[in-house]
């Protein structure tokens, strides 16, 4: 009987890792599928660069940028990039900005920072291999009782 409890905590363990991981495919592939919607460009400069440490040793590396999409008012805005991409940039450095036309608050570096369908694919594959290991556990819980 122990074994059977056993059995039935760990498939439904893995079923949550595997939907928490479906989820997240889900939300990687909205984001991407949202930025590839941006069909505006502008050239945009780096105003500003800084880094916020976090707890576990870490940080998350910022950019600040201005650009003047095609209504001409000035964004100011602020992106998370890779540590690599920030060490390369320099302030007064140009890059190029993606933009949403009809709310230019959305937008995202083309330096890098924009979600892959890769991830999203990879995060599928683990969510589908959780839940299926799970799926199996339970039913084979019920088979030995």
């Amino acid at each position: 009987m122990k074994t059977f409890f056993s059995l039935i905590f760990w498939s439904l363990i893995s079923l949550g890792v595997g939907c928490f991981f479906l989820v997240g495919a889900w939300g990687a592939y909205a984001d991407y599928h949202r930025i590839q919607n941006y069909s505006g460009q502008a050239t945009g400069h780096v105003t500003k660069k800084h880094f916020q440490a976090t707890t576990d040793g870490g940080g998350n590396y910022f950019v600040e940028y201005r650009f003047v999409p095609a209504s001409g008012y000035k964004v100011c805005t602020t992106s998370s990039i890779s540590k690599q991409q920030w060490d390369a940039l320099k302030i007064n450095d140009k890059l190029q900005v993606r933009y949403d036309p009809s709310n230019h608050t959305h937008n995202i570096p083309m330096y890098g920072g924009s979600p892959s369908l890769i991830i999203a694919f990879f995060m599928l594959i683990l969510g589908a291999v959780f839940i299926i290991f799970g799926i199996s556990r339970f039913y084979s819980s019920f088979n030995k009782r």
